[in-house]
């Protein structure tokens, strides 16, 4: 697998990037520039050199002559700008004196100078050609005079400048990366430190990291990690309080089931036997009612993964389901479960099973708490953007002071010698509210019995 660059390379890389585009640039704007200021100087050199031979041009009975002394021609051929060749020509281009295999010049307009390149005895040579006035009784007319040198000092020239000028630029971009390079190490300390201290730490320790030394643009990371690191801890909190509640409520059953167990092994009679399994059975029953009811409340906890994508519910017709299945249960203890609902209701959006065992909950509790002969109403109704479902009882009621005490698990109102673990109320209070909806506890009609009002939002 690719190692993945750091931080550091990532940002020396970008930074280089425009770095060696305007070096790159800056360069040929410096080849540009030494290039016009070399010519300029050699041509004006040269410029200079046709004009010192042009002031020597005489006219002697109707011919033109250069005097120019062998010395002085010495002295041209021998300068340090190369090899030096001159040609002059007369009005009608005749050979004067010079080069005489130079080629001729190119036009250029009388008393200015023309530049040019060209090729001499397999040399690149530069020429610069001047067309100079003779005007005497018995001449007048122009003389061209050309002279030339070869192109190797000027490119001498021009490399010592450019190394001059690229050199020390290429020095400065290599230093600036240096330095970049040692800024972005010193940038990137407070992240060490931070990398340092949560490789130290336990994996018990969820505290909110520090973020007095983290840069302001690394803040925001820290703080959704802390955000994430408490949400952890109170996921595993909530776990771990799951844990010791089952343990603690799943002790006595499992105690009793082994007592219950060892005194059916004790009986002799078969009726004794039989009486001892019976009472073996219904405790087995509670103990699997009260598993299934932790089972439950895990799957309604906040912090469960639910893979089931919420679908559009039809809360009317599931309170009906619902009702109808606890009616058996409703008349063996004489009591009148009935069903109420709107038409047309909107559904809702939710989980079909949670949504299901919530209703559930709350008719076996009414069931439990309700006296024979007493009366249970489902009810759903619908309100502005919301669904409204009651379960509604005239059984003893809970006590104002206790009505927030009972959502919680394992607590349950004492002195109604109802069975249970105290956990129905409580498991229908996480599915609520893990479907953003509300559930209260409230006294029923006439102030007689309990009303437990769940309100849903309606799907959008």
């Amino acid at each position: 697998m690719r190692e993945r660059a750091t931080l550091r390379r990532q940002v020396l890389a970008w930074v280089s990037i425009p770095l060696g585009i305007l070096w790159a640039v800056s360069a040929y704007s410096d080849y540009e520039i030494a290039q016009r200021f070399v010519t300029d100087a050699y041509d004006r050199a040269l410029l200079e050199s046709a004009l010192d031979i042009g002031r020597q041009v005489r006219v002697l009975r109707g011919r033109v002559y250069v005097d120019l002394p062998e010395v002085a021609v010495q002295m041209l051929r021998s300068r340090e700008s190369g090899q030096f060749y001159y040609l002059v020509t007369g009005p009608d281009s005749e050979y004067i004196t010079g080069e005489p295999d130079l080629k001729p010049s190119r036009p250029a307009p009388s008393g200015q100078a023309a530049y040019y390149n060209d090729t001499y005895r397999n040399q690149d040579i530069r020429v610069a050609a001047v067309k100079l006035p003779v005007e005497t009784e018995e001449l007048r007319g122009l003389v061209t005079v050309q002279v030339a040198e070869t192109l190797s000092p000027r490119t001498a020239l021009l490399r010592e400048v450019l190394l001059g000028m690229a050199v020390p630029q290429a020095l400065l971009a290599i230093l600036a990366g240096v330095v970049i390079w040692f800024s972005v190490g010193r940038g990137l300390a407070p992240l060490a430190a931070l990398q340092r201290e949560i490789e130290r730490r336990s994996h018990r320790d969820l505290s909110a990291l520090s973020v007095a030394n983290v840069p302001a643009e690394v803040r925001p990371l820290v703080e959704s990690t802390n955000g994430l690191l408490h949400r952890v801890s109170m996921v595993l909190a909530a776990q771990q309080r799951f844990i010791a509640d089952a343990a603690h409520q799943l002790r006595t059953p499992i105690a009793g089931l082994r007592t219950q167990t060892e005194l059916a092994r004790r009986q002799t009679s078969p009726a004794d036997v039989e009486a001892a399994l019976a009472q073996l059975q219904t405790a087995a029953d509670r103990t699997t009612h009260l598993v299934n009811q932790l089972l439950s409340l895990a799957r309604a906890e906040p912090s469960a993964d639910n893979a089931q994508p919420l679908q559009k519910v039809d809360v009317a017709v599931l309170a009906r389901e619902v009702t109808t299945e606890r009616v058996p249960r409703a008349l063996a203890k004489n009591i009148d479960l009935g069903f109420e609902s709107g038409d047309a209701l909107p559904p809702i959006a939710g989980d079909n099973f949670l949504l299901r065992e919530m209703l559930g909950n709350l008719v076996d509790n009414a069931i439990n708490y309700t006296q024979p002969g007493g009366h249970i109403t489902v009810r759903v109704t619908c309100d502005p953007g919301t669904l409204t479902l009651c379960v509604e009882d005239d059984g003893p009621g809970i006590p104002e002071a206790e009505r927030e005490a009972v959502l919680e698990r394992f607590h349950r109102v004492l002195g109604t010698g109802v069975e249970g673990a105290g956990l129905g109320l409580s498991i229908a209070r996480e599915i609520v509210l893990r479907h953003g909806g509300t559930i209260r506890l409230l006294s029923g009609q006439d102030n007689h019995g309990t009303l437990a009002k769940v309100t849903l939002p309606r799907a959008a």
